[in-house]
């Protein structure tokens, strides 16, 4: 930090990274790890225990409110707020006896979530970097992928030691040590930091001074929520997100149980979890890349329609061998969407108000989350399988990138 090349929203992106990986990596990817022990000991089905996860429609009737509260008070505050909200959800897991207590605490991990993830990480890195925005939005959502990587083996462990009960309790420890750390990390304004940095660099800045990499950041311009809602590509963005929603609600939190239907083992199946986030962090970074060089909507038509192919080859070929060439390829797609996703509401609609309008974006994510596991359960439990649930899902995708492929950007307007 001493040297003249610091820069503080490395720090910032490496917080919002921290704070997207444990929300993301313990709330979706580690989902299905612990399906089956709750079955066991509750006796509950898989449809009921789905049921859970459309109460994440929550997130998105919450995402207006807390999208204006981050635009008015910052990302710190929600972010680390929102971590102990998802702390609470699961401190309390171990005492759960009945059914309701299962929804309940999934519905408060649902409040939480949005703070944690998408809207503070998406702000923060439109706030602290400009030229280089989409491959640090990148590395920022990278974070969900390595929560992927690391939370699901970790559940899959501490579970099969000691417990569901216990998985729960040390998610909840992590969170809560990550919490303070995220108000100590994270700052809302570039300009804030300035003289700080310029004492560390032992410099004034100046041109060409490393020390100062576009700290101000981009001008805080773009349309109002009243602008937006009075354009056509709002809506064709909200109808291209809304599909990209089941990429989480519908696939990733039930890929364990679906590679275990199909008569993969448990220590396979979350081995390929592993392969998925691990190239979905590639995808973040490659896709972020792309993202700077065509419009971010373009590079996530590609995402779903690359999805569209690994859902096919998902569901005829699970439990061969091909399972783990197309594992990375699949990763790759489906990673992409959690980092495309805010760069095409910042591209369309600026960075002023992005917090209100990616809120207001998100909840047509409501649809998915409401609908993705209700359908894939159902599907399960007539079928014993989810094969046809994926191909629905790749039809939804098809429409998705056809919507997107109609939102024009407007043009672009100063909200003064």
């Amino acid at each position: 930090m001493t040297g003249r090349r610091f820069y503080y929203g490395w720090l910032v992106v490496a917080a919002a990274f921290v704070s997207t990986g444990l929300a993301v990596g313990t709330g979706q990817y580690a989902f299905g790890v612990f399906v089956e022990p709750l079955e066991t000991d509750f006796g509950w089905s898989r449809t009921q225990l789905n049921a859970a996860l459309s109460l994440s429609a929550v997130t998105a009737l919450s995402g207006p409110l807390i999208g204006r509260v981050m635009d008015r008070v910052g990302a710190r505050s929600v972010m680390g707020c929102s971590l102990v909200v998802i702390a609470v959800s699961y401190a309390f897991r171990p005492l759960m006896t009945q059914l309701w207590h299962w929804y309940l605490l999934n519905t408060v991990l649902a409040l939480g979530f949005i703070g944690a993830t998408d809207l503070p990480a998406g702000k923060l890195v439109g706030l602290w970097f400009r030229r280089t925005r989409g491959r640090m939005m990148g590395l920022a959502t990278m974070g969900n992928n390595f929560g992927g990587l690391t939370m699901a083996p970790l559940a899959g462990l501490v579970v099969g030691l000691s417990g569901w009960r216990w998985g729960y309790g040390v998610f909840a420890i992590l969170l809560l040590v990550a919490a303070p750390l995220i108000f100590v990390a994270v700052r809302d304004r570039p300009e804030g930091v300035q003289e700080g940095v310029e004492q560390l660099s032992g410099s004034k800045g100046g041109r060409g001074n490393p020390a100062r990499p576009a700290l101000a950041g981009p001008a805080l311009s773009g349309f109002t929520v009243g602008q937006a809602l009075r354009t056509r590509a709002l809506y064709f963005i909200v109808l291209g997100t809304m599909a990209s929603g089941f990429s989480y609600s519908a696939i990733l939190t039930q890929l364990i149980p679906h590679l275990e239907a199909e008569g993969v083992s448990l220590a396979k199946a979350s081995l390929a979890l592993s392969v998925l986030a691990g190239f979905g962090m590639v995808g973040k970074l490659l896709f972020g890349l792309l993202a700077e060089r065509i419009p971010a909507r373009f590079a996530l038509m590609l995402s779903l329609s690359l999805q569209v192919a690994g859902l096919i080859m998902l569901s005829r070929w699970a439990n061969t061998p091909y399972l783990w060439a197309f594992m990375p390829f699949y990763g790759i797609a489906f990673g992409a969407v959690g980092a495309l996703v805010p760069l095409v509401v910042q591209q369309a609609f600026g960075i002023r108000y992005f917090g209100s309008i990616q809120g207001l974006v998100g909840i047509a994510r409501m649809l998915p989350a409401i609908v993705g596991p209700l359908m894939v359960g159902a599907f399960y439990d007539s079928a014993g399988n989810y094969r046809m649930a994926f191909l629905v899902v790749a039809c939804i995708f098809v429409a998705g990138a056809v919507a997107l492929s109609l939102a024009r950007p407007p043009e672009p307007r100063a909200s003064g």
